[in-house]
């Protein structure tokens, strides 16, 4: 299912996505993500690293593409898939990421690596592939998840909270770019932990009713993806 663009919208108008890109669908986050935005009337794309029958089977009436967003070329194809068999993408949401604990001054390589490839890469690969396009048609959203380490650090949590300001500045630079062509670029950054099963398990001992929930931070990306109350190309932060 494809969308026509023989209507033209005038350069920068904030209008409802039609079609988005979400990276991450099969983790914590992301399930909420895709449900909110095929709520809002997407189709979308779910470039999925592993498992892909799987998410077939739970995302039926999306495209599921397998791909490593670590690698530029997988990010390409995903942007020519998408737009070949979806029409133009109006959104591309940056959920995939990972996490991981040491302390700073046991650090190597790996460690660095595989944060920057995660919460970097993964974005910067994609929104390279899919941003051109929005660039050239003169509108389109950008939205990335971030973490409140980005800006406060945290004990044994160099490599993340590196990786997430790294996605910051990355992001935060896109936006001057192509702000004047009509792009918006946005962050979401949950200040606590966000309510998934995989924090539920990690943190059994804690108690969750304070946590953010995931459905809140999907509406957080949807409500930066789709202008809505006019809100395009600004940063959130989200607390319980």
């Amino acid at each position: 299912m494809t969308h026509d663009d023989a209507t033209p919208t005038p350069r920068g108008t904030p209008v409802p996505p039609r079609t988005a890109v979400i990276s991450g669908a099969t983790g914590g986050v992301g399930p909420a993500v895709a449900a909110r935005f095929a709520r809002g009337g997407c189709a979308l794309a779910l470039p999925v690293r592993s498992d892909v029958a799987a998410a077939r089977e739970r995302y039926p009436d999306a495209l599921v593409l397998p791909a490593d967003l670590t690698d530029p070329a997988d990010a390409r194809e995903v942007a020519r898939r998408a737009e070949a068999e979806l029409g133009s993408i109006d959104a591309v949401v940056h959920v995939a990421g990972g996490f991981g604990m040491r302390s700073a001054l046991e650090l190597d390589a790996n460690d660095l690596e595989r944060q920057l490839s995660l919460n970097l890469r993964t974005a910067a690969y994609l929104t390279g592939a899919v941003a051109p396009a929005m660039a050239e048609r003169g509108r389109g959203a950008i939205v990335g998840l971030s973490a409140a380490a980005a800006s406060v650090g945290g004990a044994n949590l160099a490599a993340y909270a590196a990786s997430k300001a790294a996605l910051e500045g990355y992001l935060r630079s896109v936006r001057a770019e192509l702000a004047p062509k009509g792009v918006t670029v946005s962050i979401v950054t949950p200040v606590g932990p966000i309510d998934t099963p995989a924090n539920r398990e990690a943190m059994r001992d804690a108690d969750p009713s304070d946590w953010i929930a995931a459905e809140a931070v999907a509406e957080a990306l949807w409500f930066l993806a789709s202008g809505s109350a006019g809100a395009r190309g600004t940063e959130l932060r989200l607390t319980p």
